[in-house]
């Protein structure tokens, strides 16, 4: 997709993208429906989701289809969280590092983002380019939440802060 963004070639982007999560879709409920879930799966889906996420996320920055500072933002969110995952697992050993409900509701807002800026890039509409602004906004406020919120879970999980600290 990123290859086509480049190229300008956005209805290309958006079929290739909306392809994409299909076949995700019908792999997780196929997956689901055999019970077929193999570690390596939880693993890997996930991962090539969010590196399809940051690519778009990277690409649509690169060419301003996006404002700078929420491509920096975003970006800066999933540092923060792979950072503090790999300082968990490193020193203290700990592995399970979920997804919290204002990090899939962050995601969700960046996948439906995404998809508006890759329909506006495509059919330029009045319409369309009002979703695209709600996204953002959307997608500013549950990203930094999500932020946020991963941020006091690590420090949760390191130990440095209690429950009863946070309010939680």
């Amino acid at each position: 997709m990123a290859f086509y963004l480049l190229r300008g070639e956005y209805r290309t982007a958006l079929i290739i993208a909306i392809l994409a999560g299909i076949s995700d879709g019908l792999d997780g409920y196929a997956a689901r429906k055999l019970g077929a879930k193999g570690q390596t799966g939880v693993i890997l889906d996930p991962l090539a989701d969010k590196a399809m996420l940051v690519t778009l996320f990277v690409t649509l920055g690169i060419i301003g289809a996006i404002p700078p500072w929420l491509f920096i933002l975003v970006i800066a969110r999933d540092l923060i969280i792979v950072g503090g995952a790999v300082l968990l697992r490193t020193l203290r050993g700990l592995k399970g590092f979920r997804p919290t409900r204002v990090g899939k509701f962050s995601t969700f807002f960046q996948i439906i983002l995404v998809l508006l800026v890759l329909l506006q890039l495509s059919f330029s509409h009045f319409f369309v380019l009002f979703l695209v602004r709600m996204a953002i906004a959307l997608t500013a406020i549950f990203t930094t939440l999500s932020g946020l919120d991963y941020i006091r879970k690590g420090c949760q999980m390191a130990g440095w802060i209690s429950a009863e600290t946070v309010g939680n």
